[in-house]
C-alpha cells in the first residue's frame, strides 16, 4: 500500500532510526526505498546487510552516481514507487509503531467516502522532547485548499507536518529542485494544492530529530542564501496574478524575498517577468521604508 522513500546521503550513522521505527511497525504492507546520493560512507553496506536480515518488509535501495541533493533524490525515487501512496521520511526520522497502521486507516475513511480529490494526508511532528513542533492545525480531519489554507487564514500555520501522498499525483508533481541549492518544499506542495484538498489531522507520527550538517543547521554563503530564496520565490509566483500578488499578504512577502534575493543571485533561464519583477521591487521598497521607520520610532 505504502512506498517509503528515504533519500540519505553519509548518514550511514543516523538511517538505523528509520529502518528500526519501520521493523517496529504494526502494520507491514509497505516497502523501504532507500535513495543514497552518492554517500561516501558505509551506508550500502549498511543497506545490503538489512536487505538480507528483513523479512518483514522489502527494501529496496539504488545509488545516485553523483551528489545532486534532496529534491533530485526524491524524483528518482518516485519512478520506483508503484503502490497507491508514498511517503518521504528523512533518513534521521522516527515514527511511532502504529503510524503506518493509522495513516492507513485514515486513507481508508477517505476512499469510502470516495474523497478522490484529497491528494495527501497532513499530520503533526514532535521533537525531541515529545513536544508538537509549531502549531496543531485549527480543526482535526481540516480538508483544506490552498486559499483557505495560505492565503486566507488570519495567523501562519507553523512548525514541521508529515504527509502521505497519493502516489498519481506526487508523481505527477515532482519537487522544484536546484542541482546547488535547497529549494522549499512548500512550493510543491502549494503547486499541488491548488489544484487538490488536503485532509489535516490533529495527530503526531513522526518524531524529529536536530543533527549536525542537516541542511537546516549547515552553515551557508550569502550566495547559497540568495540562491535558494530566489528559486523558492520564483516557483511561488510565476504562476500568480500581479494583482494577487498587491492583494495576498503571502505573495508579497514572497515577492519582498525575491528581490532581496535578486540583488545577490539570479537566472536568466528561471525569472520572473518584468513587470512582476518591477511590482517586487515597489514592494521591497515599501517593507523596507516600513522597517526603518520601525527602527527609528
Amino acid at each position: 500500500m505504502f512506498n517509503i522513500i528515504t533519500p540519505t546521503y553519509n548518514r550511514q550513522h543516523l538511517i538505523h532510526r528509520v529502518y528500526e521505527s519501520l521493523s517496529q511497525q504494526t502494520y507491514k504492507g509497505f516497502n523501504w526505498i532507500v535513495i543514497d546520493d552518492a554517500s561516501t560512507d558505509n551506508t550500502k553496506a549498511l543497506i545490503q546487510q538489512w536487505q538480507k536480515e528483513t523479512t518483514d518488509f522489502e527494501i529496496e535501495y539504488y545509488c545516485l552516481p553523483h551528489n545532486q541533493g534532496k529534491p533530485e533524490a526524491v524524483n528518482f525515487g518516485l519512478t520506483k514507487c508503484n503502490d497507491k501512496y508514498i511517503i518521504i521520511a528523512d533518513s534521521d526520522d522516527t515514527f511511532v509503531s502504529n503510524a503506518l497502521a493509522d495513516i492507513k486507516s485514515i486513507w481508508d475513511d477517505i476512499n469510502a467516502q470516495n474523497k478522490t480529490n484529497i491528494a495527501a494526508v497532513w499530520t503533526l511532528v514532535v521533537d525531541e522532547q515529545d513536544q508538537i513542533k509549531g502549531d496543531k492545525f485549527p480543526e482535526d480531519k481540516w480538508q483544506v485548499g490552498f486559499k483557505e489554507r495560505v492565503l486566507d487564514i488570519n495567523k501562519e500555520i507553523t512548525g514541521d507536518k508529515w504527509t502521505s501522498w497519493r502516489a498519481d499525483i506526487l508523481k505527477a508533481h515532482p519537487l522544484y529542485a536546484d542541482s546547488k541549492s535547497h529549494v522549499e518544499e512548500s512550493q510543491t506542495w502549494n503547486r499541488i494544492n491548488k489544484k487538490y484538498d488536503f485532509l489535516c489531522v490533529n495527530q503526531a507520527f513522526l518524531k524529529a530529530h536536530v543533527s549536525p550538517n542537516s541542511l537546516i543547521t549547515s552553515k551557508k554563503s550569502r550566495k547559497q542564501i540568495s540562491r535558494a530564496g530566489y528559486y523558492s520565490a520564483f516557483y511561488a509566483l510565476k504562476d500568480v496574478k500581479t494583482s494577487d500578488i498587491i492583494k495576498y499578504k503571502y505573495f508579497r512577502t514572497q515577492a519582498f524575498n525575491y528581490f532581496k534575493s535578486w540583488l545577490f543571485y539570479s537566472d536568466n533561464k528561471l525569472k520572473l517577468s518584468f513587470p512582476k519583477l518591477l511590482m517586487c521591487f515597489v514592494i521591497f521598497i515599501i517593507y523596507m521604508f516600513k522597517r526603518l521607520i520601525r527602527k527609528l520610532i
